[in-house]
This record gives structure tokens, C-alpha cells and sequence, in this order.
């Protein structure tokens, strides 16, 4: 039992303890807590450092998509301004070209005009002289002769 006041085993005892928790504390409790705070700083750390990454990238994600919107809007606006001159140099090229087939067509049809007067005026005179052998052979003037 316990005897009031203990006697000098009892501070031995005492003394004992808190040698030995301060050798405890010193070689084992004190280590494994750092172990653990390094742990949990490192977890914690690498936990923070890899959201700070992801939000990074995806900050940069956001930036170069709205670059590429950009740059996409900007070719589309350059395709648009290619295809209105591409349309309009159609236009010019087909307004030539009917220009052309309009001033071609007119001097055939001024040569295949020229061609029926000629033609024509050929046909005149050679009716005029088988009308006139004719008329010699019907009134007999062609078989004296």
C-alpha cells in the first residue's frame, strides 16, 4: 500500500519517470513528430504546389484557347475578305470574257454579213448571165453563134 508520506523509493521512482520521459522524449517522441511534420508538411505542400500547377494550367489552357479563338475568328475574317475579292475578280473575269465573246460575235456575224452580200451579189450576177444565155438560147441568138 501507499504510506503517507512515501518514502525515499517512491522518489526514485519519480525521478526515475522523468529521466527517462526526458531521454524518451529526446531520442523517440521528438524524432517521430518531426517525422511526422515533414510528412505532413511535404503532403501538404506537394498537395498545394499541385494545385497551384493545376490552376496554372488551366489559366493557360483558357489563354490559349482564347488565343485560337482569335486567331480562328481572324482567319475566317481573311477567308471571308479572299473569298468577296475571289467573287469579285469571278465577276470582272466573267464580264471580260462576255465583253469579249460580245465584240467576237459581232465581227463574225459583220464577216458572215459581208459573206451573204457577197454572196449574194455573186448569186445576182451569175443569175444575170445564165438569164441572159438563156434568153440567147430560147431567141436562138446562141446556136448561130
Amino acid at each position: 500500500m501507499l504510506a503517507f508520506p512515501p518514502d525515499y523509493t517512491f522518489v526514485i521512482q519519480l525521478a526515475s519517470f522523468f529521466v527517462m520521459l526526458a531521454v524518451l522524449n529526446r531520442l523517440l517522441f521528438r524524432p517521430y513528430l518531426q517525422l511526422l511534420a515533414e510528412r505532413e508538411s511535404r503532403t501538404t505542400g506537394d498537395a498545394e504546389a499541385a494545385g497551384a500547377e493545376t490552376a496554372e494550367a488551366e489559366e493557360l489552357k483558357l489563354r490559349i484557347e482564347a488565343q485560337l479563338a482569335d486567331a480562328r475568328s481572324a482567319a475566317f475574317r481573311q477567308v471571308e475578305v479572299l473569298r468577296a475579292e475571289t467573287k469579285a475578280e469571278e465577276a470582272r473575269l466573267f464580264e471580260a470574257a462576255r465583253n469579249e465573246s460580245a465584240a467576237k460575235l459581232g465581227e463574225l456575224r459583220a464577216g458572215i454579213e459581208r459573206e451573204r452580200i457577197g454572196a449574194q451579189s455573186t448569186l445576182a450576177s451569175d443569175a444575170r448571165q445564165m438569164v441572159a444565155e438563156m434568153v440567147k438560147a430560147v431567141l436562138g441568138q446562141g446556136a448561130g453563134a
